[in-house]
């Protein structure tokens, strides 16, 4: 997704924060949570991932090494 333009609606959605309150007890485990899990544990930012992101052979052998290490602890 950080390969798509600015405005698209999936990019949008990667950092939209919806307003009000969640009801009381654990929040639900959420695509956008999981990718935050990987990232803090890669100490990756969202920065850095963005900047990753023009260069293809770059991204997809960032992509790839976060998969392997993902099937490794299964």
């Amino acid at each position: 997704m950080l390969r798509m333009p600015p405005a698209a609606l999936p990019r949008v959605a990667l950092r939209w924060t919806p307003d009000g309150c969640r009801k009381r007890g654990r929040p639900k485990e959420t695509w956008r949570r999981t990718v935050k899990k990987e990232m803090k544990e890669n100490s990756w930012t969202w920065g850095h991932l963005e900047r990753q992101t023009p260069d293809r052979s770059q991204w997809r052998t960032l992509a790839e090494a976060l998969c392997v290490s993902k099937h490794e602890e299964d």
